[in-house]
């Protein structure tokens, strides 16, 4: 233990000696381009960090934009199909309007799920004779937990492929408070109604 304190001193004085020697040689404009020289290094060392960062943002991203276009959402258009058996397949994808209550159900079942307080919400079709399908767009606040919100989100969309979140909206009344508000505007493509015969 003696020994061990004799090398610290030791140490500690020969840094003092080689301090001091700095001193009479470099004055204070070494003492400037040793800070410098110690603030490249550590400029250089945060921008190296980040660019790691990025290239790992940029790999999930990529992965995620591949997982995207791997899935169908439509059936693949090939050479023979012309444009009416496009617009055929696109009807033939949409669910039918008499559906739109099933996924508005679905939809208030998994806020529930998710232990969600529901307020109501505002509902409007929007039919679009040209392109021949219909945009129910809903309105739905929400008030809970910000995870569980976002968890609500991944499943409808997961669940109801011709379901689209257009935006979020989202308020807390503190800024320590867990709970938040949001208000979630989603639309929903479903075919036309059927005329009435």
């Amino acid at each position: 233990m003696e020994r061990l304190s004799l090398v610290a001193a030791m140490l500690a004085w020969e840094l003092r000696r080689a301090g001091r020697a700095f001193m009479r040689h470099g004055g204070r404009f070494g003492i400037v381009l040793v800070l410098a020289a110690l603030l490249g290094v550590a400029a250089t060392v945060v921008r190296q960090r980040q660019a790691d960062a990025a290239q790992q943002a940029q790999a999930r991203l990529a992965q995620r934009l591949s997982q995207r276009a791997s899935a169908p959402v439509l059936p693949p258009a090939g050479g023979a199909l012309d444009g009416r058996a496009r617009l055929k397949a696109f009807d033939d994808y949409l669910p039918l309007h008499d559906d739109i209550p099933t996924v508005v159900q679905d939809l208030l079942n998994q806020a529930e799920d998710q232990h969600l307080v529901l307020a109501r919400g505002d509902y409007r079709a929007q039919p679009d004779l040209q392109g021949g399908f219909m945009r129910y767009r809903m309105s739905l606040p929400v008030k809970g937990d910000a995870p569980a919100v976002l968890k609500l989100m991944q499943v409808a969309l997961q669940s109801h492929k011709t379901l689209a979140l257009e935006s979020v909206q989202f308020k807390r009344a503190r800024i320590e408070s867990a709970e938040v508000e949001v208000r979630l505007q989603w639309v929903l493509l479903t075919r036309l109604p059927e005329p009435v015969r």
